[in-house]
């Protein structure tokens, strides 16, 4: 009759603490959602607070107000002296002695507009470095908070896995008491409790660690808590479409500064071409008589500088400018290819993601579920090795957190294709490219079936 009593102990066990219970998860809080407005909301209080955001930011008014400092008229020059001479000379009291004169230098050949082109195109080139400074921080904060749903759900995973374990241990322990388990099974599962139990502190302080990754990019309180995040669902396909490289070669962040970058060269190099021309200045100067304070003469003047003599070196700088403008060009054109591939890229990774956790969700993980259910049932009646069980619970474990692992990859390879197509929301990327293009081969299974 002993036997009875044992059965019935492992039986309300062993089942109270599978993995993904939905009784533990009732004691869970509740968690947060990464949305894009969740994420706007983060990246409005990263711009008060993040340094290398205000650094941008500083960078781009100052630029700005480069632009309204460029000058049309420069400074007039003045000049004062006293004159005199040898006995053989006129007297001052003629000539007079006190020479005083203004020069302005003349703004011709549209050097002003010039200057204020190239400031302008610099200042431009700085707002849109703030603003690719900017996406890339909505980049890192959405791949953070992955981190810190992913981190998360380990530890919750790696808690539960604790539970089960303690759960199988007293049943392991009450049969090896009575004469119905052995003690390499007792040692067995003595053994997984304990690394288990390792294993959740280390998941915890990963937790906590992306916790505190977060609040770095935000300017946080280093140890500010964060409430739990949820791992996303599982999202639909997305295809390299025409439509979609489009969008990304007019929206990603770094090939606008690019543009923005050839875009000034030729602006410098325009002005470097007017600088081979003279300066023109006109001046007048008077002279004064000290004795009486009569005025004695008045002479106006035209000067100019003579760039001929470096007429060589003004043409090398020129060319200078325009391999600088040759540079950016060559430097767009190859990120452009590089977004192209970066964005094939991303889909394929999603795409596997997307197979990986449909394959999961529909296959591995409801086998493995059957198999442990088997294994219990199988040792219960002792038809079964202990081991059994402890190798399907492993395969459990390691299903489920794989499916996190594809769900959290599929987010973050939306995240990378939102950066580089600045779509924000998967609604418009799935309108934009939802659908295979002629003589797509791949095959990317629907999440809703």
């Amino acid at each position: 009759m002993k036997p009875f009593p044992i059965r019935i102990t492992f039986i309300l066990l062993l089942p109270i603490f599978p993995l993904g219970l939905p009784a533990a998860e009732t004691k869970a809080p509740d968690r947060g959602e990464i949305t894009p407005a969740f994420i706007d909301r983060l990246v409005a209080e990263a711009q008060g607070q993040n340094p290398g955001l205000q650094a941008a930011g500083a960078r781009a008014r100052a630029a700005v107000n480069g632009v309204a400092a460029v000058r049309t008229w420069e400074d007039p020059t003045a000049s004062f002296g006293l004159w005199g001479s040898s006995s053989r000379g006129f007297e001052s009291s003629q000539e007079g002695n006190l020479v005083y004169g203004l020069e302005q230098k003349l703004p011709l050949y549209g050097r002003p507009d010039l200057m204020r082109r190239v400031a302008s195109a610099d200042a431009s080139r700085e707002q849109l470095s703030a603003e690719y400074e900017t996406q890339r921080l909505r980049l890192e904060l959405q791949v953070a908070l992955n981190g810190l749903a992913i981190s998360g759900r380990e530890a919750d995973i790696a808690e539960e896995d604790l539970a089960w374990l303690d759960a199988t241990l007293a049943a392991v322990d009450h049969r090896y008491r009575v004469g119905q388990a052995s003690q390499v099974d007792w040692l067995k599962i003595q053994t997984a409790r304990v690394i288990a139990g390792n294993d959740l502190t280390t998941k915890q302080q990963e937790r906590d660690h992306s916790a505190f990754a977060l609040n770095r990019l935000l300017n946080r309180d280093l140890h500010a808590p964060w409430p739990r995040v949820q791992v996303p669902s599982l999202a639909p396909p997305i295809y390299y479409t025409p439509k979609l490289v489009d969008s990304a070669l007019a929206a990603e962040p770094s090939l606008k500064v690019m543009r923005q970058e050839s875009a000034s060269a030729q602006a410098a190099a325009d002005l470097t071409r007017k600088q081979r021309l003279p300066d023109v200045s006109v001046g007048l100067e008077a002279r004064q008589y000290s004795g009486d304070g009569g005025f004695r003469e008045g002479t106006a003047t035209v000067s100019f500088s003579l760039p001929w003599l470096n007429r060589g070196r003004y043409d090398s700088d020129w060319r200078r400018d325009q391999e600088r403008k040759r540079a950016s060009d060559l430097a767009a054109e190859d990120q452009s290819l590089s977004i192209r591939e970066d964005l094939h890229h991303h889909i394929v990774d999603l795409g596997a993601a997307l197979r990986q956790a449909v394959l999961l969700r529909d296959q591995l993980i409801p086998l493995a579920r059957q198999t442990l259910t088997s294994a219990q049932s199988a040792w219960e009646h002792n038809l079964g090795p202990f081991q059994d069980i402890l190798d399907a619970h492993r395969m459990l474990l390691a299903d489920d957190l794989a499916m996190d692992h594809a769900l959290i990859d599929q987010n973050t390879m939306l995240a990378q294709i939102s950066y580089l197509t600045g779509i924000r929301d998967v609604e418009t990327l799935v309108s934009l490219a939802g659908e295979p293009p002629p003589g797509h081969d791949g095959q990317n299974p629907d999440p809703s079936k």
